[in-house]
């Protein structure tokens, strides 16, 4: 990064602290952003940085975009939300916005000292590298939202099969059902390894210490590494489930594929039988 390009991250994006701090409200779509597409279908918005994509629409507001599918305001007024909101939603790729992943958290401006606490954060002063630190946090935040939603939506499909194979010993319902189910099971799974591998630490974190300690305090307070760990914990679950429902299909087929050859060779020592002693 040029000396120029690192001014201009550090540089106060605030002149005037406001006094109750600044809202910030995230949302997550169900899909990825593609940057070069916004930039090219809005070329109105005024961008200040453009991976992350971080939009200035109007002076003293901000949205910042990650490409894995969340959008989080800073100060934005409705009308400035739904528009973006709006725009978000006509890119091809983005996907649907998942309504029930969204948080708020306030920021307070002119601290002595950078801290974080339950729904706020204390900053010195706003620059671009620390909003894009605080933004990703709640970004993650909201993604692992929607995350868990499809998980739990997907062990809770698993729960009858389960409980039949354990207390009847059989699969249930049809084999079509089964299929769709485990077919679930696996796109949100892929979906779900999809979306943590772009968890990666910011890289503004690699040449800052105080950024790099603002990035953990977050992390801690949004317990990103413990609802990370759940949800690995779960979707290896989901596979292993979904492997024995298989076995199961494979083994019940493969049974039947046995009493089907089982029939025919009865059929064909009946036939010959009748043939070479036909019944007087």
């Amino acid at each position: 990064m040029d000396p120029g390009s690192q001014a201009l991250q550090r540089a106060p994006l605030l002149s005037e602290r406001p006094a109750d701090g600044v809202l910030l409200r995230a949302e997550y779509f169900q899909g990825q952003i593609d940057f070069r597409a916004f930039c090219a279908a809005y070329p109105h918005h005024r961008v200040l940085s453009t991976n992350p994509l971080v939009l200035e629409p109007e002076a003293g507001t901000w949205v910042y975009l990650a490409r894995f599918g969340a959008a989080v305001f800073w100060g934005a007024s409705p009308e400035v939300t739904a528009s973006v909101l709006q725009d978000l939603a006509r890119l091809p790729g983005t996907g649907a916005r998942a309504e029930a992943a969204r948080d708020e958290l306030r920021v307070h401006l002119g601290a002595e000292a950078d801290r974080v606490g339950f729904s706020e954060v204390w900053l010195r002063e706003l620059t671009l590298d620390k909003l894009k630190i605080v933004s990703l946090a709640l970004a993650q935040s909201v993604a692992l939202d929607a995350v868990e939603a499809e998980v739990s939506q997907a062990l809770a499909r698993f729960g009858p099969v389960v409980t039949a194979l354990r207390e009847e010993g059989r699969l249930v319902p049809g084999q079509k059902d089964l299929l769709r189910t485990v077919g679930f099971a696996m796109a949100v799974r892929a979906a779900v390894l999809d979306t943590l591998t772009l968890f990666d630490d910011p890289p503004e974190t690699w040449e800052s210490e105080a950024l790099a300690h603002l990035d953990g305090a977050l992390f801690d307070q949004f317990d990103l590494e413990e609802r990370l760990s759940a949800v690995n914990q779960k979707v290896a679950y989901l596979q292993d489930a979904g492997a024995t429902v298989l076995d199961v299909l494979a083994h019940r087929k493969d049974q039947r594929l046995e009493w089907i050859i089982i029939v025919l060779i009865l059929v064909e020592v009946v036939l010959f039988v009748w043939k070479e002693f036909p019944l007087k």
